[in-house]
């Protein structure tokens, strides 16, 4: 009994830090993206490189949210799973 609890728990575990592994490397793009790309602070914009650093961004926000959609559903599924075969 406890065996199995100790093996259903940490395949839960592990289940949870895989994901935020793969859901912190695209916050992490998201932040490099933020720091290099940043709009100047002095001066004006031009509306090129304003559009440059709304897609820039927009394409970090997308790969971020597309993680964290797919790896939240395969995580929950993965879950259950785990509960569901080791008892």
């Amino acid at each position: 009994m406890l065996n199995k609890t100790v093996l259903r728990w940490m395949g839960i575990i592990a289940t949870v830090i895989f994901y935020i592994i793969a859901v912190m490397i695209p916050v992490f793009g998201y932040g490099l993206t933020m720091k290099y790309n940043s709009p100047p602070s002095t001066g004006t914009m031009n509306v090129d490189t304003c559009d440059g650093i709304i897609d820039i961004l927009s394409q970090s926000f997308d790969q971020l949210l597309m993680t964290s959609l797919i790896g939240n559903i395969a995580c929950v599924v993965i879950t259950l799973y785990i509960f569901k075969k080791i008892r």
